[in-house]
C-alpha cells in the first residue's frame, strides 16, 4: 500500500488507498514464488529462463544462456496472496475521500486465489555436467546396443542443470562425446589413441597445428585406417571431442581448432604417471624420460612437472608416484593424514589439488587448510606440514 497525503483545514492527514478485494483462496502447488534478484531479472529481459533438472528425483536449478542458479524453498510466517484482477459489477464509482479520512469503494477489484507460505530464493552457482550415468564408448561398431542409461544428446543436453553457455564449455573437456545420436564418454584409451594418431595424422601432412580443419583431419585419418578395418572407431565426433578437449575452435572459423602444447603435455604425463609410476615410485630423472618417449616421433612438446599437479606425489627425495585422488579418504580429517603420511611437507599449490573440494563453505583456501596441518613460509614457498 502506498500512503496519500491530504488536507482538512490546516492539518495534514495521511490515509492508506485501498482496493476491494475478494478471496476464494485454495491450495495450488502449481504456483511458486521466485524471488527476483537483479542478475535473474536482466536474465528474464535478455531471454529465455528455464527450470531443469536430469529426472524426478534431482534438484532444479534456473538456467539462462550463460548463468546457473540454485533453487532454495524459503519458509515464512507471512501470508502471502496471489491476485487477478475482478470485474465488479454496480459498484459504487467516482466517490472520494471524506473530510473525516472515510474512503468509499474503490473502482478497482482483486480476487485473491492463492495463499502462499514460502518463495524461491535463487543463488548463482557453477552449471555442472552429470556424466556419472553415460555409457562409456570404447569404439565398438554397434554403440549403444546393450547399454543402460542411453539418451539422445538433444535431450541430454535439454535436461543438463547448468547453462547452455557453461555446457559448451565443459562438455569436452569431459571427455564427452556424441555416437550415433547418443551422449557418451569416450574412454580414456580410444582418447589417447584417437589423440596420437591425430597428431601423427598433423605431422604427416604437414598441418599448423594452430589451425586444424576438423573435416581435414577426419578425412586424412579415415584414409589411412580404413584400409582392411571393418570398422573406423575414430568418427568424426570422436575428432570433435580431440580437437575440443585439447585446443580451442578458432575465432572466426567454423570447424577449425588449434591445439594446446600444454594440455597435450599434461595428457601424456598423466599417462606417463600411470603406466609407469603407479605400484611404486620412479625417480624424476627417469620418469620425464619415460613421459617425453610416449609422444608421437618428432613431435616436439614440452614437459614440465607443475603440469600434472594434482596427479602425484613425491613419496622420497627425487621421486614420484602417481596418486589418483578418488583413492584418498572421503572425511578431510583422514584426507590430510593420508596425504602426509605419503608425503611428509608440500607446496600449498600441489597439495591444494587434493584437497580443494573438501571446502565446501568456499573460505579462503590457506585458512582452510591451517585447520588440518601447519603452513611455513620459505622465501615465496609455503610449505604445509602435519601438526
Amino acid at each position: 500500500m502506498v500512503k496519500a497525503k491530504y488536507k482538512c483545514g490546516d492539518q495534514e492527514l495521511w490515509s492508506m488507498p485501498t482496493v476491494d478485494l475478494y478471496t476464494v483462496l485454495e491450495n495450488k502447488p502449481n504456483h511458486k514464488l521466485l524471488k527476483l534478484t537483479p542478475e535473474l531479472l536482466e536474465a528474464f529481459k535478455n531471454g529465455d529462463v528455464t527450470f531443469k533438472a536430469m529426472d524426478m528425483n534431482s534438484e532444479v536449478v534456473l538456467c539462462s544462456k550463460d548463468k546457473t542458479w540454485a533453487v532454495r524453498q524459503k519458509n515464512h510466517s507471512n501470508t502471502v496472496m496471489l491476485m487477478k484482477e475482478l470485474d465488479v459489477k454496480n459498484r459504487a464509482q467516482g466517490e472520494e475521500y471524506d473530510v473525516n479520512g472515510r474512503m468509499k469503494p474503490s473502482p478497482q477489484s482483486y480476487l485473491a486465489y492463492s495463499r502462499q507460505k514460502f518463495e524461491l530464493e535463487p543463488k548463482i552457482i557453477k552449471g555442472r555436467i552429470a556424466v556419472g550415468r553415460l555409457p562409456i564408448y570404447h569404439g565398438e561398431q554397434d554403440f549403444p546396443v546393450g547399454q543402460g542409461n542411453c539418451v539422445m544428446m538433444d535431450e541430454f543436453k535439454r535436461c543438463s542443470p547448468c547453462s547452455e553457455k557453461e555446457f559448451d564449455a565443459s562438455w569436452y573437456k569431459l571427455r564427452g562425446c556424441t555416437v550415433n545420436g547418443y551422449a557418451c564418454i569416450l574412454s580414456e584409451d580410444l582418447l589417447s589413441r584417437a589423440l596420437h594418431i591425430t597428431l601423427m595424422s598433423v605431422l604427416a601432412e604437414s598441418m599448423a597445428i594452430e589451425n586444424i580443419g576438423l573435416d581435414e583431419i577426419h578425412d586424412t585419418i579415415t584414409k589411412d585406417l580404413t584400409e582392411g578395418l571393418a570398422h573406423n572407431p575414430y568418427c568424426k565426433e570422436v575428432i570433435r571431442t580431440v580437437l575440443c578437449k585439447f585446443g580451442e575452435p578458432c575465432q572466426g572459423e567454423n570447424g577449425r581448432y588449434g591445439l594446446h602444447l600444454g594440455r597435450i603435455s599434461q595428457w601424456y604425463g598423466i599417462c606417463a604417471l600411470r603406466k609407469f609410476a603407479f605400484r611404486e615410485p620412479v625417480l624424476e630423472e627417469e620418469f620425464m624420460i619415460k613421459w617425453k618417449s610416449l609422444f608421437p616421433p618428432f613431435f616436439q612438446c614440452d614437459i614440465d612437472l607443475d603440469l600434472l599437479c594434482g596427479e602425484f606425489a613425491r613419496p622420497g627425495a627425487n621421486t614420484v608416484q602417481y596418486l589418483p585422488k578418488d583413492t584418498l579418504p572421503v572425511n578431510a580429517k583422514d584426507r590430510f593424514k593420508q596425504l602426509f603420511k605419503i608425503q611428509r611437507s608440500w607446496n600449498l599449490e600441489h597439495i591444494v589439488p587434493f584437497i580443494e573440494d573438501l571446502n565446501t563453505r568456499g573460505i579462503n583456501i590457506e585458512s582452510f587448510v591451517m585447520k588440518y596441518a601447519r603452513r611455513k613460509k620459505q622465501g615465496k614457498t609455503v610449505i604445509v606440514t602435519a601438526r
